[in-house]
């Protein structure tokens, strides 16, 4: 039976190989804010993008909406594909609690490094405005959605709620 961390992993659109790799590094997953679905909602968007700094690794900014603080805002980690070749991915997070390894590192790394000379500048805390207009739509229903979340709460999501939406998930897949 699939989890809801895998779930979520599933529905983004990542490469079928960094969903693999998440699926097998468990700390790597547990590093994405995009499963703590109680603080975040995901924008189910991806931007890509390549640094001068580092012109063969592929950039991976995947947006959020974190609603679970004082004054929310949206965020953006960093995966990066390292040479473009979809085998060994690093995530750049502000969740220092996480960042324990090799393929996680904190996000100040990231703009110290990818982002030398100005390139990424305030990337990790987009602001509305910057958004495209397809993007702002979509952030405009996470906006609607966490306040609706604040306002009454979670529905509990059972094991078989998640294997049900994955079915159908996979249905559609197999449709195109």
């Amino acid at each position: 039976m699939i989890t809801l961390e895998e779930l979520i992993i599933e529905m983004m659109p990542f490469s079928q190989e960094l969903k693999v790799f998440c699926k097998n590094n468990s700390d790597f997953r547990k590093a994405l804010k995009i499963i703590y679905i109680d603080r975040f909602i995901t924008l189910h968007a991806v931007g890509t993008s390549y640094s001068p700094n580092f012109p063969d690794d592929e950039v991976v900014g995947i947006y959020v909406y974190d609603f679970g603080i004082k004054d929310p805002k949206f965020k953006q980690d960093f995966i990066i594909n390292k040479g473009g070749l979809k085998k060994e991915f690093v995530l750049y997070t502000g969740f220092s609690s996480v960042v324990n390894n090799k393929n996680i590192k904190h996000i100040n790394e990231f703009l110290a490094t990818y982002g030398k000379g100005g390139y990424y500048k305030n990337a990790h805390r987009p602001k509305f405005e910057e958004f495209s207009n397809e993007l702002k739509e979509i952030a405009l229903k996470a906006i609607k959605l966490a306040n609706e979340r604040k306002k009454n709460g979670f529905v509990k999501i059972t094991p078989e709620h998640v294997e049900k939406i994955y079915k159908k998930l996979k249905a559609l897949h197999n449709e195109v």
